[in-house]
C-alpha cells in the first residue's frame, strides 16, 4: 500500500467505560445542600454571563428572576407546619400536643423543601445555584460541574479545556490529509464514524474524546489520591515551566494570563484550571506507573490469559497488493470487483506480485518519478522510473501479529489458520478508506521467540556545556567530557546507589529515585513517552549502548539485582526486572493494561448534559464568530 494512504497511528485509542450514567444538571435538594455545607469559600462577585435554571429546582421553577421578596408572615406560617422531627422550635400547645390536619401532610414535604431553598438562596445567593463561577476544588459551585468521576468534581472550565486540546489536535492533523475534517466548517454538520461504525458528527465524536480523556485521568488521579501518591519535585518544576510558558504567550499578545488561557481553551477556563489538569495528570502518570510496579501476574495468571489469547500472539508475514476499490455505487463496485477477480487470477506466488507492481502502481509511480526528477535534475526519467518502482516492490511484505492485524475477523482467521496453506491468496475490502488488499501467504502463523529484557534505570550524565550530551535524545555523536566531569558523575550515581541500597530496595523505591534524578528523562514522566520510573519494558537487541545491554542480558540476572555500567552517556545505575520471549514481554504488558482498563470500565461517571451541551454550544459560536470576522477580515 502507498506510504501516502498508510492508516494513522492513533496514539490516543483507548477504551471507553459504555457504562456510562447519564444524569440531568439539576442538582436534588439534598445535594444542593450539601455543596453548602462542603464550600468553605464562597466568591459573590462573578462576571459570568452563563444562562442556567436553579440546579435545585425542578421544571416548574419557583423563581422566575433574581428579585424575590420573603414574607414574614407566609414564612412563620409556614414554619409553623414542620413537624418537630423537622424544628425542634416548632411551637407547642400547652399540654405538648401537637394537632396535625392529615389532609394538609403531603404538602409538608413540598413546604419545608421550598423554606430549605429560600434559606440557601438567603445565604449564598441566586447565582451561586445558576452561575458558573469559574473556579475550581472547594471554590467550585453546583452549575459549575460538568461531570462527577469517582466523587471528583470536573468543572466546565476542565470539561473545555480537555474539549479544545482534541479538536485542536484533530484540526492540525486535518491539515495533513489524515483525517476528512473541513475546519472552516461546523462541525456539527460534518460525519464521521465511531469505534463501533455508528455515523456520528464530529461535534459529538469530539464530546467523546474529551470525555474519554477527562474519565482517563480522573479515574488513575483519584485512586492515586487514595494511595497517597504525590507529586515529585521534577514534576512540580515540570508545572512551574507550563505556566510560565503561558504567561509569556500571554505576554506576547498583550492579555492577562486568564485571558489568554480563556481564549484559547474556553470559557471558565483559566490558571487554577491548567495548574489543576496538570497536577492531576502527574498523579494519575505516578498512579500507574506504581500499578505497572505492584502488579506480578502468577504464573498460572499467565498461562490462563495466553491460552485464552494466544492468536493475538502470533505472528505471520505475507505478500499484498492494493488496488483503489470505488464504493460510491453498485456499478462502482462492481467495477472494482472485477480489478479484484483480476489481480486473484494473476497471482501465483510473490514474484507475480513483483511484475505486477509497475501496473498496479502506476499513477503513484508516476508522481514519484516527477517529484524525483524535479529535486534532482542529474536524473533520466528511466533511473526515476526504476527507483520508484524498486521502492514499491520493497513494500509488498508486511508482518503483523493476531492483535495488530488490520483485517475483518474473518480474514485474519483465514490467514493465521494453520488450516490456510502456504500460498493461497484471498483479499479483503476496506471501503471506508476506499482500498482492497490482495493478500498471498508466505510463511505459517508462528510465536516471536526473540529475545528481550526490560530493566529500570537511572542515567547519571557528566556536567558538560557540549550541546551533543542531550540525554532525551542519544545523539550518535559522542559527548566529550573532562576527566573530573566523568568523576563528578560516578560520584553522584555512586551517592544514588547507596542511597537505594540503605533503604527497602524495593522497585519502587528505585523508580522514585529514577524521577528525581535520571537525566534520561525519556524514560521517566518528564518525557513524552509516557513511561515512569526509568522504565524499558520488553527492549528488543540492539537498541540500546552494548554496555546497557550487556549487563541486561547476562544469564545470571534475577529480579531485584542491580549495579552500574558505564557508556558514553555516563553512568547507569540498573535495576532487573525481567527477560523473556517477545511475545511473552507484550503478554505481560497487555495483562497489565487490560487491568487499568477495567479501572475505567469500573469507574462511577456522572454526566451533567445541560452544562456540558451550553459549553459545547458556546465553543461553537465562539469558532464561528472567529470564522466570520477571519473572512471579513480577509474580504476586506
Amino acid at each position: 500500500m502507498p506510504d501516502n494512504e498508510k492508516d494513522f497511528d492513533e496514539e490516543k485509542k483507548t477504551d471507553l467505560s459504555e457504562d456510562i450514567t447519564e444524569n440531568d444538571d439539576n442538582l436534588s435538594a439534598d445535594e444542593s445542600q450539601q455543596s453548602n455545607e462542603n464550600s468553605v469559600h464562597l466568591e459573590n462577585n462573578d462576571n459570568w454571563e452563563f444562562e442556567a435554571q436553579a440546579p435545585t429546582l425542578d421544571d416548574s421553577a419557583f423563581l422566575e428572576n433574581d428579585n424575590f421578596v420573603i414574607d414574614k408572615d407566609e414564612f412563620d406560617k409556614t414554619v409553623k407546619n414542620v413537624p418537630a422531627e423537622h424544628n425542634q422550635n416548632v411551637p407547642q400547645t400547652a399540654d405538648n400536643q401537637i394537632v396535625i390536619n392529615r389532609d394538609s401532610l403531603k404538602l409538608v414535604p413540598v413546604a419545608v423543601f421550598t423554606v430549605l431553598v429560600l434559606i440557601a438562596l438567603i445565604v449564598l445567593g441566586v447565582r451561586y445555584y445558576t452561575v458558573p463561577n469559574g473556579k475550581e476544588g472547594d471554590l467550585i459551585n453546583p452549575p459549575s460541574i460538568a461531570a462527577t468521576i469517582d466523587g471528583e468534581k470536573v468543572s466546565v472550565g476542565m470539561y473545555n479545556y480537555y474539549y479544545a486540546s482534541v479538536v485542536n489536535y484533530y484540526e492540525q492533523y486535518a491539515m495533513y490529509g489524515y483525517f476528512d475534517l473541513d475546519t472552516t466548517k461546523s462541525y456539527e454538520k460534518q460525519y464521521t464514524v465511531d469505534e463501533d461504525g455508528n455515523e456520528i458528527t464530529w461535534a459529538q465524536f469530539f464530546q467523546n474524546e474529551a470525555l474519554r480523556e477527562i474519565e482517563l485521568n480522573y479515574v488513575y488521579y483519584t485512586k492515586g489520591l487514595k494511595e497517597g501518591i504525590t507529586l515529585t519535585q521534577n514534576q512540580k518544576d515540570t508545572i512551574e515551566t507550563q505556566i510560565e510558558s503561558l504567561k509569556a504567550s500571554a505576554s506576547d499578545q498583550e492579555m492577562s494570563l486568564n485571558d489568554y488561557i480563556s481564549e484559547n481553551f474556553g470559557e471558565y477556563c483559566s490558571e487554577d484550571t491548567v495548574r489543576l489538569m496538570l497536577e492531576q495528570y502527574y498523579i494519575a502518570v505516578n498512579y500507574k506507573g506504581k500499578f505497572a510496579i505492584d502488579y506480578k501476574p502468577s504464573n498460572e495468571e499467565i498461562n490462563e490469559f495466553f491460552d485464552e489469547n494466544r492468536n493475538d500472539y502470533n505472528q505471520i508475514s505475507f505478500s499484498y497488493i492494493a488496488t483503489e476499490y470505488d464504493a460510491t455505487d453498485d456499478e462502482s463496485k462492481a467495477q472494482s470487483q472485477k480489478v479484484i477477480d483480476d489481480y486473484m487470477d494473476r497471482i501465483t506466488d510473490r514474484d507475480s506480485i513483483l511484475a505486477m507492481v509497475p501496473e498496479v502502481y502506476a499513477d503513484y509511480i508516476q508522481t514519484d518519478m516527477e517529484t524525483a526528477m524535479s529535486s534532482d535534475s542529474s536524473l533520466t526519467e528511466e533511473e526515476a522510473r526504476e527507483d520508484a518502482i524498486a521502492n514499491y516492490q520493497a513494500n509488498i511484505d508486511s508482518s503483523i501479529t493476531g492483535a495488530s492485524s488490520p483485517f475483518s475477523d474473518e480474514i485474519t482467521q483465514w490467514l493465521f489458520s494453520d488450516d490456510t496453506e502456504i500460498g493461497e491468496k484471498n483479499y479483503y475490502v476496506d471501503e471506508e478508506n476506499s482500498y482492497a488488499y490482495i493478500i498471498l501467504k508466505t510463511e505459517m502463523a508462528s510465536l516471536d521467540e526473540s529475545d528481550t529484557y526490560s530493566v529500570r534505570h537511572i542515567l547519571i550524565m557528566p556536567e558538560s556545556d557540549d550541546e551533543t550530551s542531550d540525554s532525551s535524545s542519544y545523539s550518535s555523536e559522542e559527548p566529550k567530557y573532562t576527566d573530573e566531569q566523568w568523576a563528578a558523575a560516578e560520584e553522584k550515581a555512586n551517592s544514588i546507589l547507596d542511597e537505594f541500597n540503605s533503604g527497602d530496595r524495593s522497585e519502587y523505591s528505585f523508580a522514585l529515585l529514577a524521577e528525581l534524578n535520571s537525566d534520561d528523562v525519556a524514560s521517566t514522566s518528564s518525557g513524552a513517552n509516557g513511561l515512569y520510573g526509568g522504565f524499558y519494558e520488553g527492549v528488543p537487541l540492539g537498541q540500546m549502548v552494548s554496555e546497557f545491554e550487556d549487563w541486561s542480558m547476562d544469564s545470571s540476572r534475577k529480579y531485584g539485582d542491580t549495579g552500574m555500567v558505564k557508556s558514553t552517556h555516563g553512568y547507569h545505575i540498573m535495576f532487573f526486572v525481567d527477560a523473556s520471549p517477545s511475545y511473552m514481554a507484550q503478554l505481560k504488558n497487555d495483562m497489565k493494561t487490560e487491568k487499568l482498563n477495567e479501572m475505567i470500565e469500573n469507574a462511577s461517571v456522572n454526566l451533567h448534559d445541560g452544562v456540558i451541551n451550553k459549553a459545547i454550544e458556546k465553543y461553537n459560536d465562539a469558532k464561528s464568530e472567529a470564522a466570520d470576522s477571519s473572512t471579513s477580515n480577509t474580504v476586506s
